[in-house]
């Protein structure tokens, strides 16, 4: 444990001056508490198998973490449509997944593997869930502070959340939510955390501009491989932009 400390601070001095600039900004002016029941331990069995993934993982080969709901869980193809990149590609998605859950578990999700990129999905359960989008905003600003705390050399890209016909009803709020996500990373002005906006390539503006519904499997809300073609189209560019030499 001392160990694990000791090259936690070396860390945060080495890499932290980026984060300590924006200390006053990641803390909630506002107060906003984001209600959470950390008793519901549901997902304890998902974080042990991730365990036990990570017992086989090369420790040499630095790695890239994409995590939160199940848009990332059902990314299949995710090591093969990000292998281009020289970087052990691991899948953290857990589905049905909330924010404050991915902050919940952050040191099974981040903290172990001190990742050079964490990809962040997650925000539309917290929203069909009956959260607003000032929480959504809240419960972000917590993940960067963990992130400050026990991850500080790792960059973020944060995909917004998407638009779907099976929550289309509830889309003005999510939109909400990205633009109170988006406004706040550019008032942060660093170019390691980066907002990813993945909702203009899936809205069809021939027709109202209504999600596509090709890009949906049946339940018209989760992916098909169409929709995944669409996520790495945008994403492993972002991913290229923050990391070094590729």
């Amino acid at each position: 444990m001392r160990r694990i400390i000791a090259i936690l601070m070396i860390l945060l001095l080495s890499c932290s001056p980026r984060f300590q600039e924006m200390r006053t900004l990641l803390e909630d002016p506002d107060n906003i508490i984001v209600p959470f029941d950390s008793t519901f331990l549901g997902f304890n069995v998902v974080m042990e198998h991730f365990a036990q993934q990570d017992a086989r993982l090369v420790d040499t080969v630095p790695r890239i973490v994409f995590t939160g709901s199940s848009s990332i869980r059902l990314w299949d193809s995710l090591a093969t449509d990000m292998d281009t990149f020289p970087y052990q590609v691991l899948n953290r998605g857990f589905g049905g997944s909330i924010l404050p859950e991915i902050n919940y578990f952050f040191d099974h999700l981040i903290t172990v593997h001190q990742p050079e990129v964490v990809v962040l999905y997650c925000g539309e359960n917290d929203i069909i869930d009956g959260y607003q989008a000032k929480n959504v905003l809240a419960s972000f600003r917590t993940f960067l502070r963990l992130m400050l705390h026990n991850s500080p050399c790792t960059k973020v890209i944060y995909v917004s959340m998407k638009p779907s016909l099976a929550r289309w009803k509830i889309w003005p709020e999510m939109a909400k939510g990205n633009r109170l996500i988006e406004q706040f990373i550019a008032r942060l002005d660093n170019p390691d955390i980066h907002y990813l906006d993945i909702s203009v390539p899936m809205l069809d503006p021939e027709n109202g501009g209504l999600p596509r519904p090709e890009l949906f499997s049946d339940d018209q809300l989760h992916m098909n491989r169409e929709g995944y073609l669409i996520w790495r189209a945008a994403v492993a560019p972002a991913l290229k932009k923050l990391l070094p030499s590729v």
